[in-house]
């Protein structure tokens, strides 16, 4: 029997060679292949300098973190298992609408173990999405590509700001994900994931996104280095 890259057998109709379809599945089973052998390779290599204890400040700017959580949407279940830390954080305040947090952090993103993206995860929970344009956030000096929704339930409408880093990449849709993953691990790297997700229970839209970005940036400054590195990648 030939492997992948071998010459396939004649066929009934007495073709010779793989067809087009053939090649193409072939060829992703082995990139799949070599990215996971380069992952269990380089997983010593992992980024020391992240705070993989998700420790989030109490003071963010005018906000100060509450014993409530505040309402959100319900976590999967295999998020326990795609994930090395979740964490949630309701953010109160006497001058400005509370805000919630969330963060999930993973070690290790590969084909089978990505972050979950909001427009898959508040449909799932009952919610109506209407994805808006992707924001470009300043935090400390970066600009992050980062997505905007709302989202809608009975009584409820949510306005969300999230973005996400994989290693070195802040992938905005999910293809864009996959193939940083992909491109990543065959460069020798070992990419992590982190996900920032903040929302705002409020039906204007325009005031909550930008009181987010504003929040976004006092959060990464409030946050200590390696947490920072975490929501920002390395400086």
């Amino acid at each position: 029997m030939t492997g992948i890259l071998g010459q396939a057998p004649s066929g009934a109709d007495g073709r010779k060679g793989a067809t087009r379809r053939e090649v193409l599945v072939g060829g992703g089973l082995l990139a799949t292949a070599l990215a996971s052998g380069l992952l269990a390779r380089n997983a010593a290599l992992a980024d020391p300098t992240i705070d993989r204890e998700l420790h989030i400040p109490d003071t963010v700017g005018r906000w100060s973190r509450s014993a409530d959580e505040g309402i959100l949407i319900p976590r999967a279940e295999e998020d326990e298992q795609l994930y090395d830390q979740v964490v949630t954080g309701y953010y109160t305040s006497d001058s400005a609408p509370s805000v919630l947090l969330l963060i999930a952090y993973g070690s290790a993103q590969t084909g089978t173990t990505q972050l979950h993206r909001p427009e898959v995860c508040y449909p799932a929970a009952g919610f109506r999405v209407r994805e808006l344009p992707d924001v470009s956030l300043q935090l400390r000096g970066r600009s992050i590509g980062a997505r905007t929704m709302t989202a809608v339930a009975t009584r409820r409408v949510e306005q969300i700001l999230y973005w996400s880093r994989v290693g070195r990449d802040f992938p905005t849709s999910t293809n864009d994900q996959r193939w940083s993953v992909l491109r990543q691990t065959f460069q020798g790297l070992v990419p992590d994931g982190a996900l920032v997700r903040l929302s705002i229970i409020d039906p204007d839209r325009p005031a909550a996104i930008a009181l987010l970005a504003g929040f976004a940036a006092a959060l990464v400054e409030a946050s200590p280095p390696g947490m920072r590195h975490l929501l920002t990648g390395p400086a």
